[in-house]
């Protein structure tokens, strides 16, 4: 009888906890969609753009935590990795920036003179102008399932520096190149992520060379959600852990 009690206290800690974290996702989804709408609406300045993707960013990085398991010690996104997550989204964020870096050097553009990122010393800051459409699509929900399924471990990661091993590189390689050449509806029509990273830096050419009015990607996610048919609910939040496109 006690061992029956303890189990259903557990069914509905884990049922109320759950709900719980959709309810903060929820909240954090709302003020993501705020920003959005504050961009839209003011003349704001470069300092205050980057601001507020801040604040959008710290939103949407609170809410990781709840897609993958405790254990894996993830707290927040930071370049210096202490944590299994962190490490793996270096690594892909790296593989990403190459290929953005390529297609803006194929289409003779400048990838160290970018327009909301500052130019620095040996960075490519217009590669981090156009690679943040494709972080989340690519690289967040790509790694997020290789941790949900086990595919890669803790014991992948070198505690020594926080980096990961070889063979776990070659798992995240596969998986990001598997992502960049698998096919979504964009626009009407059937594009691999790598197509429209290049026309997105062949849009770019077009507004400095033509002042024609950049194409927003905003359509991609969705034209993505639409595929598939995802609602609000506890239970999709819950899905989304082993979710893989």
């Amino acid at each position: 009888m006690g061992r029956k009690i303890f189990i259903i206290f557990s069914v509905v800690n884990y049922t109320l906890n759950k709900k719980k974290q959709f309810k903060n996702v929820q909240n954090s989804r709302l003020k993501i969609e705020e920003y959005i709408n504050q961009l839209k609406t003011n003349n704001f300045n470069k300092i205050q753009i980057m601001g507020l993707e801040g604040k959008a960013s710290n939103e949407y990085w609170s809410c990781i935590k709840y897609f993958i398991p405790e254990e894996i010690g993830f707290k927040s996104r930071t370049r210096k990795p202490t944590d299994l997550l962190n490490s793996m989204l270096n690594y892909g964020y790296a593989i990403l920036a190459s290929e953005i870096t390529k297609s803006i050097l194929l289409k003779g553009l400048d990838p160290y003179c970018g327009f909301l990122h500052y130019d620095m010393d040996k960075r490519t800051s217009l590669t981090f102008d156009l690679i943040e459409p494709f972080r989340q699509q690519i690289v967040d929900k790509s790694m997020i399932a290789l941790i949900n399924r086990k595919q890669i471990t803790k014991m992948d990661i070198d505690k020594r520096n926080n980096l990961i091993k070889l063979d776990a590189r070659r798992i995240i390689a596969n998986k990001i190149f598997s992502k960049l050449y698998s096919t979504i509806t964009y626009n009407e029509e059937s594009l691999t992520y790598a197509d429209i990273i290049r026309k997105q830096s062949d849009n770019l050419v077009k507004t400095l060379l033509y002042n024609q009015k950049f194409e927003s990607l905003s359509s991609m996610v969705v034209n993505i959600k639409k595929n598939l048919g995802l609602k609000s609910s506890p239970q999709n939040c819950q899905k989304i852990q082993c979710m893989d496109e």
